[in-house]
């Protein structure tokens, strides 16, 4: 398999998903398309609508087992070894073997965790949405307070900027 084949394929606009010897299973990353593709090395490589690729496809996060488990998944499908991960990424021996089983015994913090997924071809994004309705009634419960609080952010903003 040729690293440059891999690239031509995520510069058509496909996201690799498992790759053999001979080709790769790719995914259009388009929102509401279920297209996939197995591309051989060497063959045509039919280009994704850049259009339609700015609305790509969101995997909703809600707690660190999803992560978990999506990069696991996005590992063993590219047939990657939890030391080859450790090395692109980074990581001391045996963190992510730590980290990437069920019932881990050691959760990343934010760097490593971007680090992990950077290095299988993800990137992390914050995106706008709604509150949770507790957090809702805390906000409005919390405005009394409101100009206290205003005036105490901006003493620490001051004395972060003095340091």
């Amino acid at each position: 398999m040729d690293a440059k084949f891999l690239k031509e394929l995520e510069e058509a606009g496909w996201h690799i998903e498992r790759v053999s010897e001979t080709g790769a299973v790719c995914k259009c990353l388009a929102a509401g398309c279920s297209l996939r593709a197995k591309l051989k090395q060497g063959g045509y490589i039919p280009k994704v609508d850049p259009g339609k690729r700015r609305d790509m496809i969101d995997i909703p996060i809600s707690q660190y087992d999803d992560i978990r488990r999506l990069l696991r998944a996005r590992r063993e499908g590219l047939g990657l070894t939890i030391r080859e991960v450790e090395e692109l990424a980074g990581m001391a021996t045996d963190h992510l073997a730590k980290m990437e089983k069920d019932e881990p015994t050691k959760i990343p913090n934010s760097q490593v965790l971007i680090e992990w997924a950077l290095s299988l071809g993800y990137e992390l994004v914050f995106r706008p949405t709604q509150l949770p309705a507790y957090t809702r009634r805390v906000v409005a419960e919390s405005r009394r307070q409101q100009g206290a609080r205003q005036r105490r952010f901006r003493l620490e903003r001051e004395r972060r900027q003095q340091r």
